[in-house]
């Protein structure tokens, strides 16, 4: 796999004939596969707490990381979205950007998360919820590990094995910990993201190390100010942000009209579906460098694209048909007890799986081809589009209409995202012919 040089310049790069559907195949089982160990730590955490926690428990512990799960995109800045395509543009070293990034990141969680997750706390604090309010406190350190994450990096190096073998590590470390701290855990519920944090702060320290040795240096500073990064991160940031929340918010608005029973069988079957997501994310990381070479040439983007739209559309199917047949019976498996409310609702997250997986090419490489601000847009005006649903139907219908509220914003934000996208391709086009025309007249003159 040839490293990705921060200084390439397009005669370094893999001509588009090499770039055909078996390289990208391989790529995304590499991915997948060495993430599978990832995945299958993360689903085993995942049954665990189902399993050892009650219901009410996993509600409030599904409140406090949806809040820190937002923060944590808040200290991300986008770069998921946008590292690549700004390490490419920029032509810095690859690894004196990852630094830069990383400082400004730890400022953003120190002076910005910080004090929201504090006055969150304390807010819960005066509703004598003291277990969510301690909750709140423990996972600052989930945000502070956030932003120590090189994922981003490791996509534009194309090198997917250090990640996922890192990623393993920190969840395995999490997972030990968790069974050795068992009883502690059911008595003091606030050590779940503590030791969530020591696990992935591990395995990113970790990925690191292993990126610095696959980085081919340039010997080019870093020529992205503070300012720059900021300015994209609001950006892209913000959407992913907006979408997190679009994806997760639900939980909090269920609570005040739902039982703790149903809540938490909802939060269930909710976090099930945001553990699907990250298969549709390897696919992402996938094509990401390809689109991102070839942003600027309109004929090969489409080439590229439409396999990223055909790969997503076949995981969209084959995933949503499980959601659909196994996540019901599984949760139960794992739960050790009946859910009635998740098989009510677990159908309707399988066409939302499906639906996220037709927007997700489309939604997600809006920030790298420099269509941030619409990408912002989009997903602000999707999740307005939810919380109008769920204020009307939730409280007549409950989690039956939170499920198809999903449903809905879900469709609109890949109508948006189409839409921006193709108008972006006929601006591509239309300069490309201009271009031509200039060059043909030159010649001629």
């Amino acid at each position: 796999m040839t490293p990705f040089r921060a200084n390439a310049t397009s005669a370094d790069l893999p001509p588009h004939s090499q770039v055909t559907i078996p390289v990208l195949t391989r790529r995304f089982l590499g991915y997948l596969s060495a993430d599978g160990l990832t995945y299958l730590l993360g689903f085993t955490i995942y049954g665990w707490l189902v399993r050892v926690l009650s219901n009410q428990q996993y509600g409030k512990l599904s409140i406090a990381t949806t809040l820190y799960q937002t923060l944590m995109m808040v200290a991300a800045l986008g770069l998921d979205l946008t590292g690549a395509a700004l390490i490419k543009e920029s032509g810095s070293d690859c690894i004196a950007f990852a630094r830069r990034a990383q400082k400004l990141r730890l400022i953003v969680a120190l002076l910005i998360c910080a004090p929201l997750q504090a006055g969150a706390a304390l807010v819960a604090w005066k509703h004598k919820d003291v277990l969510l309010a301690t909750l709140i406190v423990a996972s600052f350190s989930m945000v502070l590990a956030r932003a120590l994450d090189l994922t981003y990096l490791a996509v534009a190096l194309r090198v997917p094995a250090p990640l996922a073998k890192t990623r393993a590590l920190g969840l395995a470390i999490y997972l030990a910990l968790l069974l050795l701290c068992t009883p502690l855990v059911r008595q003091h519920l606030w050590l779940v993201p503590i030791l969530n944090a020591i696990g992935v702060t591990i395995g990113r320290v970790e990925l690191g190390r292993l990126l610095r040795r696959h980085a081919i240096p340039s010997g080019n500073l870093c020529l992205i100010g503070f300012s720059q990064l900021l300015a994209e991160g609001v950006k892209a940031g913000g959407g992913q942000l907006l979408l997190l929340i679009l994806q997760t918010g639900d939980v909090i608005l269920l609570a005040k009209y739902v039982s703790a029973d149903v809540l938490g069988q909802y939060a269930i079957i909710s976090r099930l579906y945001v553990l699907g997501l990250a298969v549709l994310g390897a696919m992402f990381n996938t094509f990401l460098p390809e689109i991102v070479h070839v942003a600027d040439r309109i004929e090969i983007l489409k080439v590229v694209f439409l396999k990223s739209i055909a790969a997503n559309l076949a995981l969209g199917v084959v995933g949503g048909a499980s959601f659909y047949w196994l996540s019901a019976p599984l949760s139960e498996f794992l739960g050790h007890r009946s859910l009635t409310s998740v098989h009510a609702i677990s159908p309707v997250f399988a066409l939302v799986f499906l639906l996220m997986a037709i927007a997700n090419p489309f939604l997600s490489i809006l920030p790298s081809l420099r269509r941030g601000f619409e990408y912002l847009i989009c997903v602000a005006s999707g999740l307005l589009v939810l919380l109008v649903i769920d204020l009307i139907f939730i409280p007549r219908h409950g989690a039956i209409a939170a499920a198809w509220g999903q449903t809905v914003a879900t469709a609109y934000l890949g109508f948006f995202s189409m839409i921006v996208f193709f108008r972006h391709a006929r601006l591509m086009r239309t300069a490309a012919v201009k271009a031509a025309v200039e060059l043909t007249l030159v010649i001629r003159d």
